[in-house]
């Protein structure tokens, strides 16, 4: 039966045989299959064939003077590389010795003589395909295995009873478990119970639905113990965290592919740090507080409990910070946190708090928050406010500074105040500020009432902001009288506020105000221009020239612009400088004396008159109060109420006057009410007094008609 050679050329074949006849026979078949060949007559001839061809299949005889075909297969495989060349054995017969040889020298297939042409035609393209299909396989294997090798994954096949197929571990799995451990066993044997199970159902769920699922679990690092420092409780113990994603393979069997993700898991945490963690102190930051206080409130919600926020803010924190300077502002911070967590702790505070909770936690500035939960009595909630801010009361030494602080409370109850996050920290807020303006340094509960004062008090400022552009500002003037002479030198203007709703408001209602909101700086350029435009108008009046007084304020004393306000202000009226006089409180000039000198000199270059006002309320150096070169005192009138009957306030009135005529400055004395004190001022050599008795804050008209009666007495009689 004839073989079509129609066939394409499919390989080369090399033909060893010492039989002439044998490999023309061969060459024949094999070209009429496609294939071409190249001949050896011997092993050795064969051999070299080999090495010089690499030919894609070896025919071999077994007969072969010199070097028999067992000797010349064994040299072919010892001379392969990679590639297995298949080779086919040709042998004498088929005896099961020369067989079994045949196969231990590494021959791929063997025939028998007297050979069937036809079929060993067949027999060697089978053998051919069948190398192919190896050799691609082989390049496959090896792909995959260089894709795994690349992978830094761990491998596993596992049946749905749970038991490790295979387990291949992944080159950075660094050895949590290895094959030995895990090949032909159950879960719950290498696993922990509660990850076994988990991951026995996700099997399950897996086969179920033929579709890919996965579940992370941490197991403890190897060898690892938590360290322990001496007086605190042990570290956890070190984990790593796994992820691992199961497909399904059959219907028993699912493949698993286990990811290291602790260094993930690391990065997560890095960034929910930075999150809910406050960058400077550490402790939870506002996010952290108000999610902690959501789960609270639902918690307590469903439990039937109370709660409370306690609202911390540091009295007088700018004034560090304005001060020392902000890096000693931010110690102080750290130093309040730590202070407060240490007071904050679980045994100290009166309730349940959970174990890494964000009970404590600082929202900005210096305003921290407190969770108190399970609240039982509304008593607890004001010890744990009082203690902290008993804590807070000890001194801070940072930076070989020592310094002291206070903080004011403010708290608001769920559900008695509030039954959402946003009211319950307004209302702990608005009780901190009640706190501020009933003293400072306390703590304090809210109500209903505290929230129509902020109403009243925003909408006092509402007003007050619309105050000057509507003309509803006003100024009086008190006379100050020389006692010598007992005439008008000068007033002291008062500005007063008319409302359009309320009436006149009390200065000690808006001013306070208009210093907290700033408003006091143009409100105070308005009076200082008001008053110079009217001490202009009074000067048409009397031969004598009065001196107008205006009150500065610490904000406006501060403003970096007041000179260029004053000397605008003088230039607009044309009032000469020696007639305005510029009071100021032994406060505003001590809080930051280099400052103040250099503002005093500016005013000074101007010619302005300055004088202190309410001395004696304060504290004032003696070689600060020498340097300020002012040109008067104002003794406070707390001093002179008690006189002539209070021998201390008189005494200290005495001493006042003294010291003020030993540095050259002159004396004036508030709040003079009876004939005896103005009798006693004069005996104790006082230059000038104001007060009731003297004459009323009163508007301009009023002024103007003292001042043309004085002048009709300077008149002379004709």
């Amino acid at each position: 039966m004839a073989i079509p050679s129609s066939s394409p050329k499919r390989g080369l074949v090399l033909v060893a045989d010492d039989d002439p006849m044998m490999r023309l026979l061969m060459l024949e078949m094999l070209a009429q299959v496609g294939l071409d060949a190249v001949e050896a007559e011997d092993g050795l001839q064969a051999v070299a064939s080999y090495q010089s061809m690499a030919p894609d299949l070896v025919l071999l005889d077994v007969e072969m003077p010199g070097m028999d075909g067992f000797a010349v297969c064994r040299e072919i495989r010892r001379l392969e590389s990679q590639s297995t060349v298949p080779i086919i054995m040709v042998t004498g017969g088929d005896e099961l010795e020369a067989v079994t040889q045949a196969y231990e020298a590494g021959a791929t297939d063997f025939v028998s003589k007297p050979i069937n042409w036809p079929i060993l035609g067949h027999r060697v393209l089978y053998v051919l395909r069948a190398s192919d299909a190896i050799t691609r396989l082989r390049i496959a294997d090896a792909h995959h295995r260089a894709v795994l090798a690349a992978i830094p994954d761990t491998f596993f096949r596992m049946n749905k009873e749970g038991y490790y197929l295979d387990y291949e571990q992944g080159h950075e799995a660094s050895g949590v478990f290895s094959s030995d451990q895990c090949v032909g066993r159950h879960l719950d044997q290498v696993l922990p119970d509660h990850i076994a199970r988990h991951m026995l159902e996700q099997v399950h769920t897996v086969l179920d639905t033929q579709r890919i699922h996965s579940l992370d679990y941490e197991l403890p690092v190897p060898g690892a113990t938590p360290r322990v420092r001496h007086g605190e409780h042990p570290a956890p113990t070190p984990v790593r965290h796994f992820e691992a994603r199961l497909v399904a393979t059959g219907p028993d069997e699912v493949l698993g592919l286990v990811r290291d993700i602790s260094e993930r898991k690391r990065s997560e945490e890095q960034i929910r740090r930075l999150a809910y963690c406050d960058s400077l102190t550490g402790i939870p930051n506002r996010q952290a507080f108000l999610e902690t206080l959501e789960a609270e409130l639902l918690r307590s919600r469903k439990a039937n409990k109370k709660f409370a926020v306690l609202f911390m803010d540091l009295d007088a924190f700018k004034r560090i910070n304005d001060t020392l300077g902000h890096d000693v502002g931010d110690h102080l911070l750290k130093a309040v946190s730590e202070r407060l967590r240490e007071t904050t702790r679980p045994s100290d505070l009166v309730s349940r708090t959970e174990p890494g909770g964000n009970n404590l936690a600082r929202l900005g500035g210096d305003e921290f928050t407190i969770l108190i939960p399970d609240l039982e009595r509304v008593e607890n909630a004001l010890n744990v406010a009082h203690r902290v801010k008993e804590a807070m009361r000890r001194p801070f030494v940072l930076d070989a500074h020592e310094i002291f602080v206070t903080a004011s409370i403010g708290i608001s109850l769920y559900p008695e105040d509030g039954e959402d996050c946003n009211s319950l920290l307004k209302y702990a807020d608005t009780a901190m500020y009640h706190a501020k303006n009933c003293g400072k340094n306390n703590a304090k509960l809210y109500s209903s009432s505290l929230t129509m004062q902020i109403m009243s008090h925003v909408k006092l400022e509402v007003g007050l902001r619309k105050a000057l552009q509507n003309d509803e500002l006003y100024l009086l003037y008190q006379p100050q009288i020389d006692v010598a002479s007992a005439q008008v030198v000068g007033v002291e203007a008062l500005v007063r506020w008319r409302h359009p709703e309320r009436g006149v408001i009390s200065p000690t209602e808006f001013i306070p105000l208009a210093e907290e909101t700033g408003l006091i700086v143009p409100i105070g350029e308005w009076v200082l221009r008001t008053a110079c435009r009217q001490a202009m108008a009074w000067q048409s009046i009397g031969k004598r020239p009065v001196r107008v007084a205006v009150n500065l304020s610490a904000k406006q004393f501060k403003d970096e612009n007041l000179t260029q306000i004053v000397l605008s202000a003088l230039h607009d009226t044309g009032l000469t400088p020696e007639l305005l006089e510029l009071e100021l409180t032994e406060g505003t000039l001590m809080d930051d004396a280099r400052a103040t000198m250099v503002t005093l000199e500016q005013l000074r270059g101007i010619g302005v008159y300055l004088s202190i006002d309410d001395f004696g309320t304060g504290y004032s150096s003696m070689n600060y109060l020498k340097r300020f070169d002012v040109r008067a005192l104002k003794i406070d009138k707390s001093f002179i109420s008690g006189l002539p009957l209070d021998s201390e306030n008189a005494a200290i009135t005495r001493a006042i006057i003294a010291m003020a005529h030993g540095l050259k400055m002159a004396v004036v004395a508030e709040g003079v009410e009876t004939d005896a004190q103005l009798v006693l001022l004069e005996e104790y050599g006082c230059d000038m007094v104001q007060g009731y008795y003297l004459g009323h804050p009163s508007p301009p008209e009023s002024i103007n008609q003292m001042l043309a009666d004085q002048c009709a007495m300077d008149e002379p009689t004709i």
